[in-house]
């Protein structure tokens, strides 16, 4: 499946710590034109492969800052230009919920959406409005949100980013995200501090490993009471399968299936290098899609697989569940895309000193 990460605006309501959306003042929203120029491509792409579907996944910045008009506007040029292909393109949303309301929703239910994956944070001062990050009023707003889309019948994905402040209360936190919203699974996710670490959230690859440790013993043992939680149903139903079940940063097949693309229309391999300004593959006004996936960066990328198998990763038992980590990392720690990531270490922690021995799975 062909993977769009869209950012019509990298603009943000909100000021958390981890993010530096907000801090670089980006205000451009991608116009309706190039909108549809985006539609046409993705329509020229299906009808040149059949047998592919074609992931919308709207992010940001803040979506929900766009306002239901430009949801509207989407929804008018799919079925107007995407005519044969409309029922091979499917719509995903990251939001914080904040702003969402029933016009928003209304929107989102045409465009066939039926859950939300939204970062939170039960900790005060890591998410939060305003330069004092006002934790109360966002969680406020976001609860009002949540209980709109509850309404709604719109199942609301948590994403937790796992940082220092986390290892205080590892079973605690866990058991508040999953008390409030047990429709839904919950995704961990390390905070990545590549910068001056100003508020103390960097945390070791062992440390993240245990975090992870303490939660999946409590986790394994009431998975009836417990909803879904990432990474472990990876890690699982690979082992049980013997195939990757892995998310993009660890999946090993991250080169030729995503595409990220900015307000501007310039796009990139990946969300996550389009958030570093990395990887610039060329604008979609002058790119088709076919172009942008067949780009020399992602053909490189996809020969790292191959390289690593037979280099740093050799005869690793654990390769079907990392592939040497997400190439960015690579890049970040080691400033080579082709490189070993160093999340190799909290997977081996995790997976010997307490998956292995919890499940009885051997990799």
């Amino acid at each position: 499946m062909a993977v769009l990460i869209f950012k019509a605006l990298e603009n943000c309501n909100s000021n958390c710590v981890y993010c530096d959306v907000i801090k670089k003042h980006k205000t451009h929203i991608l116009g309706y034109d190039l909108l549809e120029l985006i539609f046409t491509r993705i329509n020229e792409y299906l009808l040149e492969n059949t047998q592919e579907d074609f992931s919308f996944t709207w992010h940001g910045g803040e979506v929900c800052m766009l306002g239901a008009e430009y949801f509207e506007r989407a929804l008018y040029l799919q079925e107007t230009i995407c005519d044969k292909t409309k029922h091979r393109i499917n719509h995903l949303v990251q939001s914080n919920i904040t702003l969402i309301n029933q016009d928003i929703i209304d929107v989102f239910k045409k465009l066939g959406i039926d859950s939300i994956g939204s970062s939170f944070d039960p900790l005060h001062g890591i998410r939060g409005f305003g330069p004092e990050r006002d934790s109360k009023s966002y969680m406020k707003l976001f609860f009002k949100g949540y209980d709109l889309l509850q309404k709604n019948n719109l199942r609301v994905g948590i994403i937790y980013v796992v940082h220092k402040q986390s290892l205080l209360n590892p079973l605690e936190t866990v058991q508040f995200l999953t008390n409030f919203n047990t429709s839904s699974g919950i995704q961990f996710s390390k905070a990545y501090i590549y910068h001056e670490d100003k508020h103390n959230l960097a945390l070791s690859m062992e440390e993240y490993a245990h975090f992870l440790g303490i939660v999946f013993k409590e986790w394994y043992k009431k998975q009836s009471i417990y909803p879904a939680i990432t990474p472990f149903t990876g890690f699982i139903n690979s082992a049980k399968s013997g195939q990757c079940s892995m998310s993009c940063t660890l999946s090993g097949k991250c080169a030729k299936n995503w595409i990220n693309i900015t307000p501007e229309g310039m796009t990139s391999q990946c969300g996550r290098t389009g958030d570093f300004e990395l990887v610039q593959l060329g604008s979609i006004k002058d790119k088709t899609f076919k172009e942008l996936f067949d780009a020399p960066f992602k053909n490189q990328i996809e020969a790292r697989r191959n390289l690593l198998l037979n280099s740093s990763c050799k005869a690793c038992r654990f390769w079907m569940v990392c592939h040497g980590g997400c190439p960015l990392d690579a890049y970040m720690q080691h400033g080579d895309f082709m490189a070993k990531a160093d999340e190799c270490a909290w997977i081996k922690t995790f997976l010997t000193e307490y998956f292995e021995p919890i499940t009885g799975f051997k990799f």
